[in-house]
């Protein structure tokens, strides 16, 4: 079996595979995080990791729970994607396997949508490139903004919205973190296209909170939740072969 490990700024999620099928999920907070049980015969175990300063932790953990040593990924040791940008230590490792995996699954050209801690867009062209992406806060980031650095606004929780125009504080908030990224996917989309100028781009969408905003836009043509673990499976299953 293979456990694959998203190392993330606010989570951290295991999956673990035989073969391609995904058989469990657990999800922790990254600050707190704890191993799967080690019953499971695991043969290999494959990292992509956002915060490098956990990383020997984890891998200490790891070799002393499992006896096997994981491979993390990173934008310079991906299998079978070409990373066309030249400081690849600068990607960070699930953008690159949230590529793999797109373009496997469903082809390319693609752009994929992260809606993490971050909110990311990335590029593959329709031979499988990994050609660049963007950054901007991811949604969550906003919300706590908002409250850290205000007076009086209040700390909401994120969901629909039921109408634009908020009519108290809170629904104006929840109006503008929601329709507000609605608008930012919706934009962003429109001039990733017009620059690519590629035909039959398809967008993905993962991540935490892409099926709250995705169901208010017609942008994005699919909605993966596990893109990034069916990604590190590809990865440990192309190391395997």
């Amino acid at each position: 079996m293979i456990l694959a490990v998203d190392l993330g700024n606010t989570n951290i999620v295991f999956g673990l595979f035989r073969g391609k099928k995904l058989l469990r999920q657990w999800r922790h907070p990254t600050s707190n995080f704890k191993l799967p049980a080690s019953r499971y015969k695991i043969r290999k175990i494959i990292i992509a990791s956002v915060v490098p300063a956990l990383n020997k932790k984890l891998m200490r953990q790891i070799v002393k729970q499992y006896g096997v040593k994981p491979y993390f990924v990173t934008a310079e040791n991906i299998p079978t994607l070409k990373v066309l940008l030249k400081n690849k230590r600068e990607i960070g490792a699930d953008r690159v396997v949230d590529a793999l995996a797109a373009y496997k699954l469903y082809g390319g050209p693609a752009i994929v949508v992260d809606f993490g801690t971050a909110t990311t867009f990335d590029i593959i062209s329709a031979k499988g490139e990994y050609q660049g992406g963007v950054i901007a806060p991811g949604i969550t980031l906003a919300r706590d903004a908002l409250y850290e650095q205000t007076a009086k606004l209040p700390k909401i929780e994120i969901s629909s919205p039921t109408r634009v125009i908020g009519k108290d504080t809170v629904s104006a908030i929840r109006s503008g973190l929601v329709f507000g990224y609605v608008a930012l996917v919706e934009g962003m989309i429109a001039r990733i296209k017009s620059e690519v100028r590629a035909k039959n781009i398809k967008v993905i969408a993962t991540g935490g909170l892409a099926g709250l905003i995705c169901k208010y836009t017609k942008v994005v043509d699919r909605i993966d939740a596990k893109l990034t673990l069916q990604g590190l499976q590809m990865i440990g299953a192309i190391l395997n072969g």
